[in-house]
């Protein structure tokens, strides 16, 4: 009887925790089976993949960090072989950077590198779901591998929808692709928490619109410090 306990916790799912995380990256490079499943499970049921992936298990999906940095590859590949233009992050045009800290060199990064973009406002916006659904008793980098799916996903949309928008010459399909990405992510994180309570979804959008616009503060707060420390 004790060995079979011993078995069994051997088999138990450990939590997702910083040591966790570094291992992911150390293995960012390697792209694992499971890509067009974790693609499709996410489209029909998001809330059930992701639960089972953090809670029980971890063998079929993409991993989180691949599956976003792929996704972002995908998403940037597609719209430079079709010589599209793409902003998908802009600081505006009121605020004041200095001559080394310059506006448009974090524009150009933020949008060079969509995946990587993608996952510094994710951790801004899992630190409002950690607040937002406290109760639900899931850590920052729990929350940080939903963000991981959901963003991956939300830019496989956009993808999918300029591809045909560029097929077709329907000149508005990017738009609705992009509006679609939006009502994925508050669709997804909503339905991880709780499929049937509409009130998830509510703060799920609230958390993702405040985490985008803790993202942009940061930015400038950073900006301002670094200008007036003289930093270069």
């Amino acid at each position: 009887m004790s060995e079979r306990t011993n078995q069994n916790e051997d088999k138990k799912v450990k939590r997702i925790n910083f040591p966790c995380i570094i291992h992911e990256i150390n293995h960012l490079l390697h792209l694992e089976s499971g890509f067009f499943y974790t693609v499709k499970e996410l489209a029909v049921r998001p809330g059930q993949l992701l639960r089972n992936f953090i809670l029980n298990d971890r063998t079929r999906a993409t991993k989180p960090l691949i599956f976003l940095i792929f996704s972002g590859t995908i998403f940037t590949l597609v719209f430079h072989f079709l010589h599209i233009d793409f902003i998908f992050f802009s600081l505006g045009d009121n605020i004041f950077f200095d001559q080394y800290l310059k506006k448009e060199a974090i524009n150009d990064w933020l949008n060079g590198h969509i995946g990587y973009a993608c996952l510094l406002i994710g951790i801004t916006i899992a630190f409002w779901i950690s607040i937002f659904f406290k109760k639900h008793n899931y850590n920052i980098y729990e929350i940080i591998v939903l963000l991981c799916y959901s963003m991956g996903q939300a830019l496989l949309i956009i993808t999918l929808f300029t591809l045909i928008s560029y097929l077709t010459k329907i000149e508005f399909l990017p738009t609705v692709g992009i509006i679609s990405s939006y009502l994925y992510i508050f669709w997804s994180v909503g339905q991880f928490f709780g499929e049937k309570e509409i009130i998830n979804y509510i703060k799920s959008a609230l958390c993702c619109v405040f985490g985008a616009v803790t993202f942009r503060i940061i930015l400038i707060l950073l900006a301002y410090i670094f200008y007036h420390l003289g930093l270069k």
